[in-house]
């Protein structure tokens, strides 16, 4: 049985979500575009963009990431790291021509763990990882998880990895211990654009 502590439903991301963050969807992609435009793009290779809502008062702040497959181009949150209180932030992710020393064309699949930076005693944390295959015929997947940050903070990135490969194009995730939650969307535009909606929030019971 799963745990109260973690409760995960794989189900769409509601329209509400949704609408909160188009407005923010727009500019992201036009700074795509800016940045295609301006020879920080490839259009040959797997492109990520990611919308993500911080919908609590209190905010988030970028703890780390990780690069499975391909690079950040660009992380356009507030501050270059902070998400304030409900705000968006952002990314843009890149597949690579190569893979270590491999000339292997290779999609975007990477990871980003955001937490609270303030002085309060329980820190929470969101997690998103994704994954946008080179090849079209592979399906797109996104992963998202929340709860006590010193938690999250523990898990290895190979174990990230593995909930990543046995998820789909939506997940949703609901901490029933701090009250924590997540929930992203990824969709693909095309053989190599993929855009991500994700919302982060914390309920107080």
């Amino acid at each position: 049985m799963t745990s109260a502590q973690e409760v995960r439903v794989t189900t769409q991301v509601t329209e509400e979500e949704k609408s909160k963050v188009d407005q923010a969807v727009k500019k992201t992609q036009a700074s795509i575009s800016n940045d295609i435009n301006n020879g920080k793009g490839n259009r040959e290779l797997a492109l990520v963009t990611g919308v993500i809502k911080n919908q609590q008062k209190r905010g988030i702040m970028l703890i780390k990431s990780h690069d499975w497959k391909g690079q950040f181009i660009a992380k356009l949150a507030d501050n270059n790291k902070t998400i304030f209180g409900h705000a968006n932030g952002g990314f843009v992710h890149q597949g690579a021509p190569t893979h270590g020393n491999i000339p292997i064309v290779v999609g975007s699949k990477g990871a980003m763990m955001y937490g609270h930076y303030d002085g309060t005693t329980l820190k929470l944390g969101w997690l998103l990882a994704w994954y946008k295959p080179d090849n079209s015929n592979e399906p797109s997947k996104v992963y998202a998880e929340a709860g006590n940050l010193v938690k999250l903070m523990k898990m290895e990135w190979t174990e990230i990895e593995q909930k990543l490969d046995a998820s789909r194009s939506v997940s949703r995730y609901s901490d029933g211990e701090t009250g924590a939650s997540a929930a992203a969307e990824i969709k693909d535009y095309g053989d190599k654009l993929a855009l991500i909606r994700a919302s982060f929030d914390h309920s107080v019971a």
